[in-house]
């Protein structure tokens, strides 16, 4: 086994044989971070991911012990539990996406509220009182609580109180079918109109059209990778997303194991494709080694990473440019392209399960809810269409 120094995870320190391991115990009645320590030494002649593992199970049985002691977390405050949660915790199981999530929610909701108050004393009373109080929409009260009920969870598991206060809790809900009638999509006269609109090439018109023929996120469109499109099959495989967290730009996994998927896509996307791919290659050219992401299929005209915000604010200008063509009088976003996507595939009787799955829904009841009025509209098309095919039958009897 190799003798060198190194982090092997948090709270665990490789030097030489011997691995230092330091557990949080919670805080004293001053508010001071209470850390134990102890040493464990791997067994000579094995390997050293062998002796890694063994170090992160000693490790574990260690911090069980210390933790085992709820007399040290009696002084507990909230915003050092958040501490401790978003260095052992979120650092290893969240995405770094969904940890700045996390951590947005608890400075701008919930810290101000609970920051300073003792862990033993925040009830489910409280947390309900929080959370039905909260001045914003129910799906982002429902996150709040989410985030709250992680961390709470955490601290149950660490032994630093007895039982997660947040279980109980109540929110505002939605009353009514949730995200009621979405506004943010295109009819099919708006949609074709859009798409004459960008019959021009360019990078960000490549980008919006397959956005609207595939009705992909828009963080899976910058995603893509050439490695990823089969033009002989006529599909794209859909396994990462590109993600900012830290202040970097990075390619991540996708929301759900659902939104791994296979889409196919039609002569017009491959050849759309194959034309981006030929004036990239161009560019390449041009730029030489310093173009940094070759395999990526959309990047800045420098090889760089292409810059999702900035994506929103050239869509932004470019439908307040063409309202009047496109007759909009409503809000229409980035992500009202994926929605119109799946309105053409709806009105067109396609069935729910299928468009569910090609849009990479965790389940179909999440396209049906999201969908519901559009759906709604179908099936009374459906009906009108068996009824007006039987009573044609008995005219002709």
């Amino acid at each position: 086994m190799k003798s060198d120094n190194k982090t092997i995870a948090p709270g665990i320190r490789k030097r030489g044989n011997t691995y230092e391991l330091n557990v949080s115990a919670g805080y004293d009645g001053e508010g001071r971070h209470i850390r134990k320590y102890t040493t464990f030494t791997a067994p000579e002649g094995i390997s050293d991911s062998k002796a890694d593992k063994l170090a992160l199970e000693a490790y574990i049985e260690f911090s069980r012990k210390v933790k085992g002691n709820k007399t040290l977390a009696e002084n507990m405050k909230f915003n050092q539990l958040c501490e401790v949660y978003f260095a052992e915790y979120a650092q290893n199981k969240l995405k770094k996406v969904t940890a700045e999530h996390y951590k947005s929610n608890v400075k701008n909701h919930i810290m101000p509220v609970f920051g300073n108050r003792k862990l033993k004393d925040i009830t489910t009373s409280d947390i309900s009182e929080f959370l039905t109080g909260l001045d914003c929409k129910p799906a982002t009260a429902k996150k709040i609580k989410i985030v709250f009920h992680s961390i709470l969870k955490y601290a149950v598991k660490q032994k630093y109180i007895v039982e997660n206060p947040c279980s109980g809790a109540i929110w505002k809900e939605n009353t009514e079918v949730e995200y009621g009638k979405i506004e943010n999509v295109l009819d099919l006269k708006q949609a074709q109109t859009l798409m004459s609109l960008l019959e021009e090439y360019s990078c960000f018109n490549t980008i919006i059209k397959l956005l609207l023929l595939t009705g992909m996120r828009s963080g899976e469109c910058l995603g893509l990778r050439w490695s990823s499109i089969d033009f002989d099959k006529g599909t794209i495989f859909i396994d990462r997303t590109l993600s900012y967290a830290e202040n970097t730009w990075y390619l991540s996994t996708p929301k759900t194991s659902r939104s791994v998927r296979t889409i196919s896509i039609d002569s017009t996307a491959i050849e759309m494709l194959k034309k981006h791919r030929e004036e990239q290659d161009k560019q390449k050219e041009i730029v030489g080694t310093a173009w940094q992401h070759p395999d990526m299929v959309f990047t800045s005209c420098t090889g760089h990473w292409y810059d999702r915000s900035l994506l929103n604010k050239q869509f932004k200008r470019f439908i307040e440019n063409h309202k009047q063509e496109l007759e909009l009088n409503h809000k229409f976003t980035i992500h009202g392209l994926r929605h119109t996507n799946a309105a053409v595939l709806l009105y067109a009787g396609e069935d729910i399960e299928n468009i569910s799955a090609h849009l990479g829904h965790a389940s179909s009841d999440i396209t049906s809810r999201v969908y519901a009025h559009m759906y709604a509209e179908v099936r009374i098309r459906m009906a009108k269409t068996v009824s007006g095919a039987l009573f044609e039958k008995n005219k002709m009897l």
